[in-house]
């Protein structure tokens, strides 16, 4: 558990930079280039520390939006809530918080954030508690986003008829300590009136709504929540009409895939708390890069974690060790030309570097492998203050076997390219099927390969000696198909 000291120090450098912040988040892709969106949480660390195991933590280069409910029914909320908040302070350009409709001090209270305070710093949890009430009350209430081709809004609950966002933008939305209570009239002592009303069931529908589960038009009110409304299609297509915005994203409902699209493909809810509540859903995020029309979702299920062991962000990691580790090495050989030649192209100064998150995509792109690269990228490449260095994605890898060194790099990389012609024209050879062939008749499929492709040029017999050399690993002038392949 963070000492309290430092809770203190992390709640009061947010809440001056949410001070700061306008109701609305605006988040332009032509800068960022892609953006993670992550649903409710609540309170399931070790869905949170998937999240940023398999996309990175959040950074200038590897932005995030919240969207809310990072806090209740889950045992770790405050670990939660203060790692969303330290990524907030320390990039506040690249990581976006939306208020959920548990950042409510009167939910906190019936649905265990405050208790989980309580029993975690019990000489202090009533001066946090309140902390934590003035924190929540200083969150945006929505966020919208520019794509490049299409703008966004990101908001927890949804939408009704009455939402005017210009009235919105410029609610003092720090009043609204509770949505379950309405604010006190600015006219002290009297009830509110029909504008502070009405601005108050606003904040009450972009909290609380949800799509209308039986597919009807209009706004009514939510029989299932009692805050809110059920909005049908009709209002959703009225709502992205006038104010100019493509597609809704919300979260506030638990889906069993994690995430679920409504209004014909207008609204989607991303969830992200796993097996919610002792249940069998999926999480999911979603993924959104400049100037592509749809996002990237990607749902997860996981094991029970027991958090009172000591947490390893490498646990999953482990599992590409070993001989997986060994032939994810061989494939990135195989593509390291190109690899080259992408990261080159990346590198549009010269610097011999490159973010993170850069050269994480085209290690994605370019081996079409869907890892981690991000979290794994220390097993791959070297990095140092300026980001990483590229040319050292396989500088240093040695096969593990003895006799492949470095130096033999490049004849991987040009057997691996030619795996499968190599293997047709072993097989032609070795009519009797034996597994094995000589050197002589190895040079000989070198030398077809090779003068097929370079028809007009030399073949450098001195290399193709180098390849036959590493090839024969017992030194008894054959080659072995089995033990040839196993090596690439």
């Amino acid at each position: 558990i963070l000492h309290e000291k430092y809770v203190y120090v992390i709640l009061h450098q947010a809440r001056v930079i949410l001070k700061t912040l306008p109701n609305v988040n605006h988040i332009n892709l032509s800068n960022l280039h892609h953006i993670f969106i992550i649903g409710d949480l609540h309170g399931q660390l070790p869905d949170l520390l998937h999240i940023f195991n398999m996309n990175g933590l959040p950074a200038t280069d590897n932005p995030y939006i919240f969207n809310g409910d990072f806090v209740d029914r889950g045992p770790n909320s405050i670990e939660i809530i203060l790692l969303i908040l330290t990524a907030f302070i320390l990039y506040p350009s690249s990581v976006f918080l939306n208020r959920g409709n548990h950042e409510d001090i009167m939910i906190t209270a019936r649905y265990g954030f405050q208790e989980e305070i309580n029993k975690k710093y019990p000489k202090c949890k009533t001066q946090l508690i309140d902390l934590f009430k003035d924190v929540f009350s200083w969150l945006p209430i929505y966020s919208c986003v520019d794509t490049g081709k299409s703008n966004l809004m990101i908001v927890h609950g949804g939408i009704s008829n009455r939402i005017n966002l210009k009235q919105i933008n410029s609610l003092v939305r720090n009043r609204y300590i509770s949505i379950i209570i309405p604010p006190k009239s600015k006219n002290i002592g009297e009830r509110l009136t029909k504008d502070e009303q009405d601005e108050y069931l606003q904040m009450a529908d972009l909290l609380w709504s949800d799509p209308d589960p039986q597919n009807r038009s209009g706004c009514r009110n939510n029989d299932d929540r009692y805050m809110g409304c059920f909005f049908g299609s009709d209002i959703t297509e009225e709502f992205l009409r006038k104010n100019h915005f493509s597609m809704i994203i919300r979260s506030h409902q638990v889906k069993e895939k994690g995430y679920d699209f409504d209004h014909n493909r207008k609204v989607l809810t991303i969830f992200s708390a796993s097996n919610y509540c002792e249940g069998s859903n999926c999480g999911a995020f979603a993924r959104w890069d400049y100037m592509i029309d749809e996002p990237q979702i990607t749902s997860y299920t996981l094991q029970d974690i027991n958090l009172n062991e000591k947490l390893n962000f490498n646990k999953q990691v482990t599992l590409f060790e070993d001989p997986v580790y060994q032939t994810l090495m061989k494939k990135i050989v195989g593509k390291k030309s190109l690899l080259k030649k992408e990261f080159e192209k990346a590198d549009k100064n010269r610097t011999n570097h490159l973010s993170p998150t850069v050269w994480s995509d085209i290690m994605k792109n370019v081996l079409q492998i869907d890892l981690p690269w991000l979290t794994l990228r220390s097993k791959f490449v070297k990095e140092d203050a300026q980001g990483v260095l590229y040319n050292t994605t396989i500088a240093d890898y040695a096969l593990d076997n003895t006799k492949f060194q470095k130096s033999q790099v490049g004849i991987m990389e040009d057997l691996y390219m030619w795996k499968d012609t190599l293997m047709t024209l072993f097989n032609l050879i070795d009519s009797d099927h034996s597994g094995f062939i000589s050197r002589n008749e190895f040079s000989d499929v070198l030398k077809l390969l090779f003068y097929g492709e370079n028809s007009n040029s030399d073949v450098n017999q001195a290399y193709i000696e180098e390849i036959i050399s590493a090839m024969d690993f017992d030194k008894d002038g054959k080659i072995d198909v089995n033990e040839f392949l196993g090596k690439i």
